[in-house]
């Protein structure tokens, strides 16, 4: 499959295939497939989120106590480690300074 470059915004969710269209923190080099599977990615991320809206306004609930903020993360990390894969090699080596990196490293046979 071809690959182009596409630019990645993780906060808006957004996948743009013109540089200029927009503020981006990524670029990666996608298949029409690749870009469907992140875009579902960023769906299932924001549908989480919303999960989390609720927790938000409940001070007695800790976030670390929380499954639907732990879904949230697990989605996050999911995105960047797709992002990772399919990054510049800026991109790969920006995330690899990431903190939370070694949570979303796989093993090689996955």
């Amino acid at each position: 499959m071809e690959k182009r470059p596409y630019y990645i915004n993780v906060e808006s969710g957004e996948i743009l295939p013109v540089k200029t269209a927009s503020t981006f923190q990524f670029e990666i080099s996608a298949s029409d497939e690749d870009v469907r599977k992140l875009a579902k990615m960023f769906d299932e991320m924001e549908s989480t989120a919303n999960d989390t809206f609720v927790r938000s306004h409940l001070p007695y609930v800790p976030y670390s106590n929380d499954p639907d903020n732990d879904r949230y993360d697990v989605k996050l990390r999911e995105v960047y480690k797709l992002i990772h894969d399919l990054g510049q090699e800026e991109t790969r080596n920006f995330i690899e300074t990431m903190s939370n990196w070694n949570q979303v490293k796989r093993p090689e046979n996955e």
